[in-house]
C-alpha cells in the first residue's frame, strides 16, 4: 500500500508538470506568432531609413561616419531574461567571444538579458553595462528608448568607435542562427542596397546635412535596436517552443511507464487481497 501510494503521488506531480509545460508552450507559440508579425511590419520602415541614411551619405560624399582615432568597439549581446530554451543563450554568448577573439581590435561587452551577463562572467568577461531585456513585445515598445539611451551611453563612456549588435536572427519556427551586425558607425559597404520605390520622388534635402545625418544616424540605430530585441524575442520564443515540445513528449513517455506501473502495483494487490479473503475462507471451511 505505501509503493501504491508513492507511485500515486509521482503520477500526479507528473500529471502536474505536463498541464505548466503544455501551457508555457502554447505561450512560446503565441509569442512567437506576435513577434513574427512585428518583424514584417518593422522591415518596410528600416528599409526606408536605410535607403535614406544611404542617399545622404552618397551626397554628401561620404563612406563612414566614424571619428579618426584608435579602434576600441562595444559588442552588445542580446539573450533572454529566463532559461527552459535550450542552448539559446549559450549559442549567442560563444558568437560574442568568436567576435572578441577573431579581431585585434579591443572590445567591451553590454549585455542586454541576465543570462548573457552571467555566462559572460563564468568566462571572466564584465560587461560595462548589464540591462534587463524585454520579455513581450509591449517591454521592448517600453523599454526600447531607455535600453537605447543606456546603450549610447556605455558607447560614448568607453569612447568607442565601433559598435556591434549580437543577437540571434530569427529564420523559422525554432530554427535561428548568430547574427554579428555593425551598427555604428553606418557606412555605405555595410548599409542595404536600398529600395528604388521607397520614395515615390527624389527627396529634395534642405535641412543642413550634418544635422540631416546626424537625425538619420540616430534613427538609424533606434531602428536596428528594435530590430535586434524583435529577433532575439522571436528566436528565444521559438527555442522555447522546441524545447517545452520535446520536454512534453518525455514528460508524456514518462506519464505513460507510470501508469502501467502503477497498474500492474495495483493489479498485484488485488490479487495479494483477493488470495487472502480464499485463504481466510477455505480456514474457516
Amino acid at each position: 500500500m505505501p509503493e501504491l501510494r508513492e507511485l500515486r503521488r509521482k503520477l500526479d506531480n507528473v500529471r502536474d508538470i505536463s498541464e505548466v509545460v503544455h501551457a508555457m508552450r502554447n505561450l512560446a507559440a503565441a509569442y512567437v506568432r506576435r513577434a513574427e508579425a512585428a518583424l514584417d511590419a518593422i522591415r518596410p520602415y528600416t528599409e526606408i531609413v536605410e535607403t535614406a541614411l544611404r542617399i545622404v551619405l552618397e551626397r554628401s560624399g561620404r563612406t563612414r561616419t566614424a571619428p579618426e582615432r584608435a579602434p576600441h568597439c562595444l559588442a552588445v549581446v542580446f539573450a533572454g531574461e529566463q532559461g527552459l530554451c535550450g542552448a539559446y543563450n549559450e549559442r549567442v554568448v560563444r558568437a560574442a567571444l568568436a567576435f572578441r577573439e577573431s579581431g585585434a581590435v579591443p572590445v567591451d561587452f553590454a549585455t542586454v538579458g541576465r543570462r548573457a551577463a552571467g555566462l559572460l562572467a563564468a568566462a571572466g568577461v564584465q560587461p560595462v553595462l548589464a540591462a534587463r531585456a524585454p520579455t513581450s513585445l509591449e517591454g521592448i515598445r517600453a523599454q526600447a528608448a531607455e535600453l537605447a539611451a543606456d546603450i549610447f551611453e556605455a558607447y560614448t563612456g568607453r569612447a568607442a568607435t565601433r559598435m556591434v549588435f549580437v543577437y540571434n536572427a530569427y529564420e523559422n519556427m525554432g530554427r535561428f542562427r548568430e547574427q554579428t551586425q555593425t551598427v555604428l558607425p553606418p557606412r555605405l559597404d555595410r548599409l542595404g542596397p536600398g529600395r528604388k520605390d521607397a520614395f515615390r520622388y527624389e527627396p529634395i534635402l534642405t535641412a543642413p546635412p550634418a544635422e540631416l545625418l546626424g537625425d538619420l544616424i540616430e534613427e538609424y540605430f533606434f531602428i536596428q535596436l528594435h530590430r535586434a530585441l524583435f529577433e532575439s524575442h522571436c528566436s528565444e520564443n521559438g527555442a522555447r517552443l522546441l524545447a517545452m515540445t520535446a520536454a512534453s513528449g518525455n514528460i508524456e513517455d514518462r506519464a505513460e511507464a507510470l501508469t502501467k506501473e502503477f497498474q500492474s502495483a495495483r493489479q498485484d494487490l488485488i490479487t495479494t487481497e483477493l488470495l487472502d479473503v480464499v485463504a481466510g475462507s477455505e480456514a474457516l471451511r
